[in-house]
């Protein structure tokens, strides 16, 4: 347990390092403030690398952002077992409540909105971690907390890298695919980051996975824990995978809540968070689904190759994420890709039965499918770039904004 009369040292002063400053400053803690990129010189209690560096041995505890890679050459490195992030100070302050922690490649905040839409009419419940909330600056914690029955937390594979405080009675992993491997260095430590998960249940937790990843990583399966809920998906009921993939997760989350014996409307009809494969034109000629959110290209294949239509075009761009060397199969496509990394996300692809068009940008793109579009009658067109957003966009949201704004004005 994280004892605050020690000594601290906040590593980077983004969100969470603001957060846990204020945090450290209410509890009337011992903490000092370094930032590689921000002069901090008008802030108390910031110090320079150069104090840093000869007073590090000092400090007792190191809080970081979760996404710092502490390799060797790192200053943290000798320190790593005293590294710490925000969450951690979350395991202070949680009480009795029922915490769920959910993980994986995709569906996370999926995921946690469902959790949150069933379980949130009935009991006081908070989302927080990955999903973009933070608490610990909120000057109120803990009669938040006193007033709060159930805690969601979205757990990315950084968090669970550094977390060393955190007990929760739900571990989710919602699937797996390659991902993040600039930062863990292989998909077999990603894939392990997301099942130490499993350490933080509690002793009569519940650990819930799929049936498939719970076959192919049988060997990471913690064989102490007895209370193992295996999820099978449903089978898709529509042509279009995009109008399946939310009831699928709608369908995981209460195989979930089945074992929490909390009450929630089984019948509510739930929200789904935009630009997650989101139906944007219900009609016969195409449907167009917009899943700007989508920055893994594997599981954007899967996407397209799961829809059973003849005529189906999927968009592909961004930032391609570092991978498993091996090429994504697309079958019987046509294949829309634009971006300054257009060229590399072809030479990843594998087409069977497919072509593909390659575009600057995705105004470009759209002028070509104008065209296509008033020739030829296509059943889907699935918006999936996977990669990540910053390439042309503030974000995936507004990358989402751009590709709606276009339909309308291309009249797709």
């Amino acid at each position: 347990m994280i004892d605050l009369r020690k000594k601290f040292l906040i590593y980077g002063y983004g969100i969470s390092g603001k957060s846990i400053s204020k945090y450290l400053k209410r509890k009337k803690s011992s903490y000092k403030i370094y930032d590689d990129f921000s002069d901090l010189s008008l802030i108390r209690e910031s110090i320079n690398l150069q104090k840093l560096k000869k007073n590090i041995k000092s400090f007792d505890y190191f809080i970081v952002s979760p996404s710092i890679k502490i390799n060797k050459n790192h200053i943290l490195y000798p320190f790593k077992e005293k590294v710490l992030i925000d969450l951690d100070f979350l395991s202070l302050e949680i009480k009795n409540q029922i915490v769920f922690g959910v993980t994986g490649t995709e569906g996370k905040s999926s995921i946690c909105s469902y959790l949150y839409q069933y379980l949130s009419d009935s009991n006081k419940t908070l989302i927080i971690g990955n999903y973009g909330n933070t608490i610990l600056d909120k000057d109120n914690l803990e009669k938040i907390l006193t007033k709060t029955k159930i805690i969601i937390i979205e757990l990315s594979s950084y968090q669970l890298d550094k977390i060393k405080f955190l007990k929760i009675n739900h571990a989710i992993i919602t699937n797996i695919y390659s991902d993040h491997l600039q930062y863990h260095g292989s998909f077999s430590n990603y894939v392990k980051s997301k099942f130490k998960i499993q350490s933080f249940l509690n002793k009569d937790g519940y650990f819930h996975i799929s049936n498939a990843d719970k076959r192919k990583y049988s060997s990471l399966i913690n064989t102490k824990n007895k209370n193992i809920n295996t999820i099978s998906n449903l089978k898709f009921k529509n042509k279009i995978f995009g109008l399946d993939i939310n009831l699928l997760n709608e369908n995981f989350t209460k195989k979930i809540l089945s074992f929490s014996k909390l009450n929630y409307d089984h019948n509510k009809k739930l929200k789904n968070l935009p630009f997650r494969n989101e139906l944007i034109e219900n009609r016969s000629n195409p449907t167009i689904i917009n899943d700007s959110k989508s920055t893994n290209l594997e599981n954007s294949i899967i996407k397209i190759n799961q829809i059973n239509l003849k005529k189906k075009i999927i968009i592909l761009g961004g930032n391609p994420k570092k991978s498993i060397i091996k090429k994504n199969t697309i079958k019987n496509s046509l294949v829309l890709i634009f971006g300054p990394n257009r060229f590399k996300i072809n030479k990843s692809l594998e087409l069977i039965n497919s072509k593909f068009f390659t575009f600057v940008d995705l105004e470009n793109l759209f002028r070509f499918l104008k065209v296509i579009i008033h020739q030829t009658r296509w059943d889907v067109i699935l918006f999936s770039p996977g990669g990540e957003s910053f390439d042309q966009f503030k974000d995936y949201s507004h990358r989402g904004r751009i590709f709606n704004k276009y339909i309308k004005k291309f009249k797709i």
